[in-house]
């Protein structure tokens, strides 16, 4: 089926058009969210009618056409790799270089992960030296 506005082909499975946002007939009909065809009409139930002029008029059923575009690519939101922050904290230097690759390719996101695990592991790695290199002096002079 071909979108009424922009003429992409729609499978069905989508409730809008994934380059316009035109609602999908085939969609809406499988799901019911067009109103009832022909003379049908809902029952009413027996509450008082809503004063007129107060209430805004009623709306469509089907849901609004922004909400399910996809966003465009952004490498400045790519989410960093779990291999990769787990490489940076085994091998620090390797995630300094990492870092700023993505960095310099625009990947700020995944880029300051990287960074981020390289340095803290970095930093833990040279407090266990200092704490190791302090109890070894002070068992020395102890003896």
């Amino acid at each position: 089926m071909k979108c009424e506005t922009c003429g992409s082909e729609l499978s069905g499975m989508m409730p809008t058009c994934p380059f316009c946002g035109t609602p999908d007939p085939a969609y809406m009909r499988r799901y019911g969210l067009y109103p009832p065809q022909g003379g049908y009409q809902p029952p009413r139930m027996n509450y008082p009618p809503p004063p007129q002029g107060s209430y805004p008029p009623p709306q469509m059923n089907y849901p609004p056409p922004y909400m399910y575009r996809r966003k465009p690519y952004d490498p400045a939101n790519e989410p960093p790799e779990v291999g990769i922050i787990i490489f940076s904290v085994l091998i620090p230097l390797a995630g300094f270089i990492y870092g700023a690759a993505s960095l310099s390719g625009g990947e700020k996101r995944a880029g300051k992960a990287y960074l981020l695990a390289a340095g803290l592991s970095l930093g833990v790695s040279l407090l266990l030296v200092l704490i190791a290199g302090l109890i070894g002096v002070m068992s020395a002079s102890n003896r």
